[in-house]
C-alpha cells in the first residue's frame, strides 16, 4: 500500500472526496447558511471515516510506529479552517502540493473536527513544506496550534488518542519510503 505519492498524505484509500461532494453555492440554490452548514457537516462525517479507514489498513500494514503519546513529541498540529479558504492556489504552489487549492491539508493528516476546523498532525518531516504554505497564505485559515489545544475539551482529546485513531500505536511513513 502506497502512503506517499507526488502529493504526501492523499493516499486513495483514505480520500473523503464523496463525504465532501457539497455542490458549489449559488443564490438561487440555497441560503448560504444552509449551505455552509452541509459542508461543515461534510467535514464532520469525513473525519471518523477517515479515521476508521486508516485504522483498518494500518493493522494490516507494517509501517515503522510511535506510540499515541510520543505523536506529540514527533509531529505538530496543524488546525485547517475550511470555511475560511481562498481558491488562490498559493498554499498548494509554496508547499509543493502539501496543501490543495483550497489550502486543505492531506486527508491523511486529518484526526479530529471540532468547531468548524479540521486537526491535523503533520509528521516532523513535513513541517518545512507545511510552513511554507501557511506563509504563503494570504488568509489565517492554517496553523499551527499547540497540542494543550486538544486539553481544552477532554472528551475531544480523549478521542483523538483512543477512539479516533483506534490504534495504540500511530504509525507514519516518511515521503519515498515504501
Amino acid at each position: 500500500m502506497t502512503w506517499c505519492s507526488y502529493k504526501p498524505f492523499r493516499s486513495p484509500e483514505l480520500d473523503p472526496s464523496a463525504i465532501l461532494n457539497v455542490p458549489e453555492w449559488s443564490c438561487d440554490s440555497e441560503p448560504i447558511t444552509a449551505w455552509s452548514n452541509r459542508k461543515l457537516d461534510a467535514y464532520q462525517r469525513a473525519i471518523p471515516w477517515i479515521n476508521e479507514m486508516r485504522s483498518e489498513h494500518l493493522k494490516t500494514s507494517n509501517l515503522k510506529s510511535f506510540e499515541a503519546g510520543d505523536v506529540v513529541s514527533n509531529c505538530r498540529l496543524l488546525i485547517y479552517e475550511c470555511q475560511e479558504t481562498v481558491e488562490d492556489g498559493a498554499s498548494e504552489a509554496a508547499s509543493l502540493g502539501f496543501y490543495d487549492l483550497l489550502d486543505a491539508p492531506p486527508w491523511d493528516t486529518w484526526v479530529l473536527y471540532r468547531n468548524g476546523a479540521v486537526f491535523c498532525c503533520v509528521p516532523d518531516f513535513a513541517v518545512p513544506r507545511a510552513q511554507d504554505g501557511i506563509d504563503a497564505n494570504p488568509v489565517d485559515c492554517i496553523h499551527w496550534a499547540d497540542w494543550s489545544r486538544l486539553d481544552e475539551d477532554k472528551s475531544s482529546a480523549n478521542r483523538f488518542f483512543n477512539q479516533g485513531l483506534k490504534l495504540e500505536k500511530f504509525k507514519l511513513r516518511r515521503i519515498g519510503d515504501r
